[in-house]
Order: C-alpha cells, then sequence, then structure tokens
C-alpha cells in the first residue's frame, strides 16, 4: 500500500519549471519509468534493509546522465537516505544539497520535501537548530500543500526530536503529539514509530519510566509486525535504559543483551559498539569490574577498527569513571588523556563537515554569481547600463540606510526587552526574599509564643506533680505511680515541644547542628542505662549537608526515635550512629550490638513504622537488617 501511494505521487509530481523539460506520467519512456521504480523500492527499504539502498542509488546515477535534473535528483536522495543510516552524515548532506539544487527550480514539491527533510536532520544531528528548523518547517509547508498525511506526521516527529535536543520538552511534545495523532491510523509507519520512540525518551529522562515502557513495548509489537530489526534495536536499547536507571539492573542486562544481539544480526559495527557501551554503562552500575573492562575492550576495539569516535568517548567516560571508583587515579589519568584526543578529533570532524557545506554553498553561489554576469552581459548591449547606475546606486543606499535604520530599531528594543526581562527577574527575587523573610518572622514569633506559653504551663505541670509526690501527700502507691508515669510523660513532650520549637527557628538545617540535639537526647535516655556505649560520627563531606525544615525534622524524628528503641529494646551494650555520602545519596546507619530478632517473623511496632512513614514522605528509603543475638541495623537512604 505503501509503495504504491509513493509511485502515485512521483509519476504526478515529477516535472520541471522549463517547458522543454516538462514531464508527466503519460510522457515517461520505459527507461525513466525504470529509474522511478527503482526509487521507489529503494525508498521503501528505508526502515528496513537500507544496506541495499546503495545499489539501487549507483544504478539510478548511472542511468540518468541525460535525464532531466529531476530523474538526476533521485539518485541522490537515495544515497542520503544511505549515507544518513550508515551514520555517515557529511556524505549524506553532500547528496541531499546536491539534490536539494537540482530540484530547487522545479516544483516537483513531493521530492522537495523528501530533501529538505534530509537536510533538516542533517542540521538537527549537528547541533545547526537554526537551519534544521528552517528547513524542517519548508519541508511540512511543502508537505501540508501535497496534504500527504505520512510526511506531514514525519517531519513533526523530526521536529519533536530537535526540540528535545535542545532541551526544549514543551514543544518537542506538542509535535510529537501532532505526529501521533496524524499517524494514529498509519502506525506501521516508521515516522509514527520515531514519534513514539522519542516521547519514550522524554518520559524516561523525567523518570517517568512506567509511561517510556509502555511506548516501548507499543514500539516492538510493531517492529515485529513490520520485521524492523534495525528499529526494534533502538526500542530494546531505550527500555534497558529505563530499567537500568530505575535500579532494575537484571531487567536492564535482559533488554541490552537482546539489542545487542539484534545488532549483530544487522551487521552494524557502529551499533554493536554502542551496545557493548551500554553494558559496561550497566557492569558499572551493578559493581561487576571485571565485566566493565571486558565491554569497555570489545566496544573500543570495535569502534577504533571502523573510526568510530563518539563510541570511543562513550566508552572512555564508562572507564574514567570505573577507575575513579576503584582509586585508581592514575589510570583514570591515562584514559582522560585518550578522551580528550579523540573529543578534539570529534570537534575537528564538525569543522571539516562545517567547512565542507561552506564550501558546497560556496560553489553553488559562485555558479549562480557566473549565470547572472553572463545575464549582465547580455543586458549591457541591450540596454543603457550608464544611465541606470545612478538610480540603482540611490536606491542601494535607500534600502542601507532602511537596513541601517531597521538594525537600529531593533538593536533598541531588544536592549529594552531584555532590561525589562532582568527588571522583572529582579522584582521577583526581591518578592521571593521578601515572602521567605515573612514566613521565618512568622515562624520565629510562633516559636516563642510557644515557648512563653507552652512552655511555662508544661514547667508548672511538672513541678506541681512533683511537689505532690516529695511532700508525702499520697498515700496511696498506685496513685504516686500513675503520677510518676504522667511527670515523665509531660516531660517527654515537654522536650519534643523544645524540638519543635528548635526546629521551626531555621528554614535548613545541617547534620552538625541535629548532631548535639540527639547526643543531648541519648545522654537524657542513658541515665538510668549506664552501661550503653552512645557514638555519633559524621563525615566530613556531608558535616555541611544544607537540609530544608520537612527534610530535617523528619530525618530528627527518625533517628531519634531508632536511637530510643535500640536503648530501650535492645539489650544493647553498645549504639553507634554514623552519617556518611555514597555516589548517589546520603547514608544515615544505626546499629546496635543487642539481642536482635528474627526479621521473617517479627512485625513491625509504632516506631519503626513511623520512621519508614517519614522517610517515605522525603523522598528516602528504608530499611531493616537484624538477626537473633547479632544485633541490630538500621539504614536509611536520602
Amino acid at each position: 500500500m505503501i509503495k504504491k501511494a509513493i509511485v502515485v505521487v512521483i509519476l504526478v509530481l515529477v516535472s520541471c519549471k522549463n517547458k522543454d523539460e516538462k514531464l508527466i506520467s503519460t510522457s515517461f519512456s520505459s527507461h525513466q519509468k525504470q529509474v522511478v521504480n527503482w526509487f521507489n523500492t529503494a525508498y521503501s527499504l528505508r526502515n528496513s534493509d537500507y544496506f541495499k539502498i546503495r545499489n539501487y542509488a549507483d544504478s539510478i546515477k548511472k542511468n540518468t546522465t541525460n535525464e532531466p535534473n529531476n530523474f538526476k535528483a533521485l539518485g541522490c536522495i537515495c544515497d542520503g537516505i544511505y549515507y544518513h543510516r550508515m551514520s555517515d552524515e557529511l556524505e549524506s548532506f553532500k547528496n541531499y544539497t546536491t539534490a536539494f539544487n537540482l530540484l530547487k527550480k522545479s516544483k516537483n514539491d513531493s521530492l522537495l520535501v523528501i530533501t529538505c527533510s534530509g537536510l533538516g536532520n542533517y542540521y538537527k544531528n549537528n547541533g545547526d537548530y537554526p537551519n534544521s528548523l528552517k528547513n524542517l518547517l519548508i519541508a511540512l509547508q511543502l508537505a501540508e500543500k501535497l496534504k500527504d498525511t505520512v510526511k506531514i506526521g514525519g517531519i513533526h516527529a523530526n521536529l519533536g526530536q530537535m526540540y528535545l535536543q535542545k532541551e526544549d520538552s514543551d514543544l518537542a511534545k506538542k509535535h510529537l503529539d501532532s505526529a501521533r495523532k496524524i499517524l494514529a491510523k498509519n502506525k506501521n509507519n516508521g515516522s509514527y514509530l520515531v514519534a513514539i520512540h522519542t516521547m519514550a525518551n522524554i518520559y524516561g529522562m523525567n523518570g517517568d519510566f512506567k509511561q517510556a515502557l509502555a511506548l516501548d513495548d507499543e514500539g516492538l509489537k510493531i517492529c515485529e509486525s513490520i520485521k524492523s530489526r534495525d528499529l526494534k534495536a533502538t526500542f530494546l536499547d531505550n527500555k534497558a535504559n529505563c530499567f537500568m536507571y530505575s535500579n532494575k539492573l537484571d531487567s536492564a542486562k535482559y533488554y541490552f543483551d537482546a539489542c545487542l544481539e539484534l545488532d549483530l544480526v544487522n551487521k552494524s559495527q557502529k551499533q554493536i559498539s554502542d551496545s557493548y557501551a551500554n553494558l559496561a554503562q550497566l557492569a558499572l552500575f551493578s559493581n561487576k569490574p571485571l565485566e566493565v573492562e571486558r565491554y569497555t575492550n570489545l566496544s573500543i576495539s570495535i569502534a577504533e577498527k571502523v573510526n568510530y569516535n563518539p563510541g570511543l568517548v562513550k566508552n572512555y567516560k564508562v572507564l574514567i569513571d570505573f577507575y575513579k571508583g576503584q582509586g585508581n587515579y592514575k589510570k583514570a589519568l591515562d584514559i582522560s588523556e585518550k578522551y580528550q584526543l579523540v573529543y578534539k578529533k570529534l570537534i575537528n570532524e564538525k569543522k571539516e563537515a562545517s567547512i565542507a557545506q561552506l564550501k558546497t554553498f560556496y560553489e553553488d553561489d559562485k555558479k549562480e554569481k557566473e549565470l547572472l554576469i553572463s545575464k549582465a552581459k547580455i543586458s549591457e548591449k541591450e540596454l543603457q547600463i550608464k544611465n541606470k547606475t545612478a538610480q540603482f546606486q540611490i536606491l542601494g543606499l535607500i534600502s542601507l540606510a532602511l537596513v541601517v535604520i531597521s538594525y537600529l530599531i531593533y538593536r533598541q528594543q531588544k536592549l529594552k526587552n531584555k532590561q525589562q526581562e532582568q527588571e522583572f527577574l529582579l522584582k521577583s527575587e526581591i518578592k521571593e526574599i521578601e515572602n521567605h523573610t515573612k514566613i521565618q518572622e512568622q515562624r520565629l514569633l510562633i516559636s516563642k509564643d510557644l515557648q512563653d506559653s507552652l512552655g511555662a504551663q508544661f514547667t508548672y505541670i511538672i513541678s506541681s506533680i512533683d511537689n505532690l509526690k516529695y511532700a508525702k501527700l499520697i498515700e496511696n502507691e498506685k496513685v504516686e505511680k500513675q503520677l510518676t508515669k504522667i511527670s515523665n510523660y509531660t516531660k517527654s513532650t515537654f522536650i519534643e515541644l523544645r524540638d519543635t520549637i528548635w526546629a521551626m527557628k531555621s528554614s535548613e538545617y545541617t547534620f552538625e547542628d541535629m548532631q548535639s540535639r540527639i547526643s543531648n537526647f541519648a545522654e537524657k535516655a542513658l541515665e538510668e542505662k549506664t552501661n550503653i556505649d552512645f557514638e555519633f560520627v559524621i563525615n566530613e563531606d556531608v558535616k555541611d549537608t544544607k537540609l530544608s525544615l520537612i527534610v530535617g525534622i523528619n530525618i530528627y524524628r527518625s533517628i531519634q526515635e531508632a536511637v530510643n528503641n535500640a536503648i530501650k529494646f535492645s539489650g544493647a551494650s553498645a549504639i553507634k550512629v554514623t552519617i556518611s555520602k555514597d555516589k548517589i545519596a546520603i547514608v544515615i546507619e544505626v546499629h546496635d550490638n543487642g539481642n536482635g530478632f528474627d526479621l521473617a517473623s517479627a512485625e513491625y511496632g509504632s516506631g519503626l513504622q513511623n520512621i519508614e512513614k517519614r522517610i517515605e514522605e522525603i523522598g528516602g528509603k528504608f530499611t531493616i537488617n537484624s538477626n537473633k543475638n547479632e544485633g541490630t541495623t538500621i539504614l536509611i537512604l536520602i
């Protein structure tokens, strides 16, 4: 169905601007029809067996040397597609540029759509977003004129990719949603797969792995139905990365292996190199040093063989992190030097591509200038140029004056807009500071009121109960015990109130702030249990870590509850609180050498449940490790 549609488009729309070059479907020779058939076949292979496109491109070029420009452009378009799929962006660009120059004076909008899309993708992949946007919008305008929904959807998908690379996810989503909506009834199209693959990337980067995986599964089903191995590999790679960054490392390994298996079948050396590099990254996550070295060696070997510098850069980054993690800084430095050399090569390659691009434009411009000179010479014989020279000079001066005035107006407006923007940002920051100051003043006022009112009331209650006890006015032993409980509970509540007042006096805290309060709490709690050693250790790299009010108070209460449980119930002789930092989190560990318990048969009490709830509320992770007679360790990751 798709192939037939392409044939109709080309047969109807292959035409030239000049009368002597004008073609219609009924005037095609058998030779020209063969060329069109080759092109249609090659174009239909762009998402599957694209290796075969090169042969068709050669056949078209050899058989169109004496044909009109539209037919010559077909071979260049095929080579543009082929070299793009082979990641040779410079050769792809050269062929698309040649095709554009052959087609720009024709009325063949259908072929211009393909050519401008190809140029737009080249500029997108090289980070030249203004030129990418320019070519893709030209292609979109032509496709809308043709009412070709497949091409319209494809261009929206390419625009989505471009805006994602620009880190403008809102505009990227807008174009990707348009592509998916337009192609909803034609999901077996490569452009639809590009759209959902790019959308899955956005969800993955935002941490919404559920949505990303759902789109990847949809893409895999479609790839299976259209038997597209290379597109299937991209969705497998997406799934693997989702699982890797959501810490489901076994699943990530499964899908990276599946992706590698497809790449090996496709015999795409660059993709094979990338798959080994991905497995090396996963091994680094999984702390498997032997696998890191094995996979990077395999990937580097292939990348060096095919001169794939982006692959080398990717592997060297993994190895630098790996050797740093191992403490082997000398090896990390050696790899870093290799990384710098390859990175410079990449920069030089981009420079060469830019020079080639400028050279192409220069040559085209030179030809057009030569044509203009030729026309000027002919006109010079027919017209009296001397009489018109003054007119042209005056017009030129007027135009130049208008350009200068327009530029000055534009520059003034731009400066004005920038100044207004800076004033707005300054006002916003001042307002935010004022709001923050007001909130802090309210906190201090509330904490002062609590201390002055409730503090005094608690002190009165405690002293009144103690006076009743010590005055020997109560002879009933049960009443005396109950009063003792009330006194202890009131003292505990008063301590918690003081902690709350302490927490309210500032908008952020450090672990060093907490250390003294936890130590004071432990010291009072251990007054009746002098046989317990208590130690609180904070590593230097986390001492000055800033914590917000909510995070700080939840961590403080959790440590307090864990220490209190250990003192009351563990039967320990030593309790140690350690706060440190690893690669991904702050690690808080509360350990005792007490009786321990069987995790399988025990149920969490309210204290442990409170700790777990508090830590989950601030996005942390809470675990308990304990065995009978081996003590208990509470581990909190923030």
